[in-house]
C-alpha cells in the first residue's frame, strides 16, 4: 500500500510555513497528489473576520478537506477501475442539472401563475372524488361564561333556539359577558380539535355530530354552550373552501406539466425539421 503523506502548509494569513507555487496559486494543504490552495478557502472567510476566526474556520476546512480525500483515495484503492468509471453517469447528471436549469428558468418566465375562483370551483365540481374528507369535521358555535354570570339564562335561550339571527346577539352579549367565545360560522374544525379545546370524550364521532345539535358543559368554574351549526363525516365531499390550496397546486402542476411537454415536442420537432439528428 502507498505511503500516505500529508503535507499541510498552513500558508494563510495566520501562519508561516512552506510554500510551494503552482498555476492556481499558492497551496496549503496536500494528500497524495492532491492539492488544496489557498484560493480554495476564499469562499469560507469574508471581509471583516477576525484574525482569529479566520484561523479556526480554515484549520477546520482544511481538517475536513484532508479527511475527505483520504477517504477517496482509500476508496479509490479498493474499488476495481471499472467500478472508478463514472463518465458516462458524470455526463447524465451534468446534462440533467442542465435541463433542469433551462426548464426552470422557463417556467418562472412563462408559467401563468393566476388562477382564479371560477378556475378553482370548475376543478372542484369536476373532480369531487378527489375531494373525499379523511376525518370528521364540524362548524360550531361556543361561548364559556362564569358559573355567577347573570345571563347564562339568555345565552342559554338563544343557543337552543339557534338561527341565523342570534348570531349577532351572542356576540354583542359575549363581549360584555363572556370568558371567551367563538361565533365564526365560516370555519372549519376537525372534530379532534373540539375534543382537545374542551376536553371532551366522545365515544363515536358521528354520534356526537348527529345526535344533539346543542351540548352544556359545566365545571366547577364555568358553563360552556356548544352549538354545532353544520358538520361533515369522513367520506363526504370536503367543502371547497378547505382545498383551495390543493386545488391552486394542482392547477398549476398541470399548467407547469403542460409548458414542458410543448417544449419538448416544439425542440423535437424543429429538430426534425432541420434535419438535426439522424437515426441509423
Amino acid at each position: 500500500m502507498r505511503l500516505i503523506w500529508v503535507g499541510l502548509i498552513f500558508t494563510m494569513f495566520f501562519s508561516t510555513c512552506q510554500k510551494t507555487k503552482e498555476d492556481r496559486g499558492e497551496v496549503v494543504a496536500s494528500v497524495y497528489e492532491r492539492n488544496l490552495y489557498r484560493t480554495d478557502l476564499e469562499d469560507i472567510l469574508y471581509e471583516g473576520i477576525s484574525y482569529e476566526d479566520s484561523v479556526l474556520r480554515s484549520k477546520v476546512y482544511i481538517d475536513k478537506w484532508i479527511r475527505s480525500q483520504l477517504l477517496v483515495q482509500q476508496a479509490e484503492n479498493n474499488l476495481d477501475p471499472s467500478q472508478l468509471d463514472f463518465t458516462r453517469r458524470i455526463e447524465e447528471y451534468r446534462n440533467s442539472l442542465i435541463v433542469n436549469k433551462y426548464e426552470n428558468e422557463l417556467i418562472n418566465q412563462k408559467l401563468d401563475t393566476e388562477v382564479t375562483d371560477d378556475q378553482i370551483y370548475e376543478y372542484y365540481n369536476n373532480n369531487n372524488d378527489e375531494f373525499r374528507l379523511n376525518r370528521d369535521i364540524v362548524k360550531i358555535a361556543t361561548v364559556t361564561l362564569s358559573n355567577d354570570c347573570k345571563k347564562k339564562w339568555l345565552f342559554t335561550k338563544l343557543f337552543r333556539n339557534y338561527d341565523s339571527l342570534m348570531v349577532d346577539s351572542v356576540v354583542t352579549l359575549a363581549d360584555e359577558y363572556a370568558l371567551s367565545y367563538d361565533m365564526n360560522l365560516d370555519k372549519w374544525y376537525t372534530v379532534d380539535e373540539i375534543v382537545d379545546t374542551f376536553n371532551l370524550t366522545i365515544n363515536d364521532n358521528k354520534s356526537f355530530l348527529t345526535g344533539n345539535v346543542y351540548y352544556i358543559l359545566k365545571d366547577e368554574e364555568t358553563y360552556t354552550l356548544i352549538r354545532i351549526y353544520d358538520y361533515k363525516l369522513i367520506g363526504d365531499l370536503s367543502p371547497c373552501e378547505l382545498e383551495v390550496d390543493k386545488i391552486k397546486y394542482i392547477i398549476l402542476n398541470n399548467r407547469k406539466n403542460e409548458l414542458l411537454r410543448n417544449l419538448h415536442e416544439d425542440i423535437y420537432t424543429k429538430a426534425r425539421q432541420d434535419q438535426a439528428f439522424v437515426i441509423y
